[in-house]
């Protein structure tokens, strides 16, 4: 039986005119499982490792395409790499990143959020997303210094 996100991202490509392939099926069933934010090139490595048939562009174009239907978020580094993060059934969070050693850090605070509506609301703009990252060093590579 096909779970719930992989039934939305049947439809999804169902309406598109695409293919349910295994190689995509297998791209989202790693972005599901990742307990932290993978880049593409983690992606391609651990699943070309199983299956010689995935390559870089199928890993990058499903990316792609499971950010722009909202199941998949992506982050920048500092050093201008790539990293995703499954979205599907999670709730809204922000990130800080450090430019040291990039670690992802995920935060929630409603007062920031709350802050951010009042401010749409002052501007009278309806925001359709946001994203809120912090650029700094962690605490570990803080104490390099």
């Amino acid at each position: 039986m096909k779970s719930e996100p992989h039934k939305v991202f049947e439809q999804l490509l169902n309406s598109k005119g695409l293919k349910v392939t295994k190689q995509r099926n297998d791209i989202l069933d790693y972005l599901l499982k990742a307990k932290k934010h993978v880049t593409p090139e983690d992606i391609y490595r651990d699943l070309n490792k199983k299956d010689a048939n995935i390559g870089r562009a199928t890993v990058f174009r499903t990316l792609h395409l499971l950010e722009n239907a909202g199941f998949a978020d992506k982050i920048q580094f500092a050093d201008g790499r790539l990293a995703y993060e499954h979205k599907f059934a999670r709730p809204h969070h922000d990130h800080m990143i450090c430019v040291e050693c990039s670690s992802v850090l995920e935060f929630s605070n409603a007062t920031i959020e709350k802050i951010q509506e009042e401010i749409s609301k002052k501007f009278m703009f309806k925001p359709l997303w946001h994203r809120h990252e912090i650029f700094g060093r962690c605490k570990k590579c803080n104490k390099m210094d």
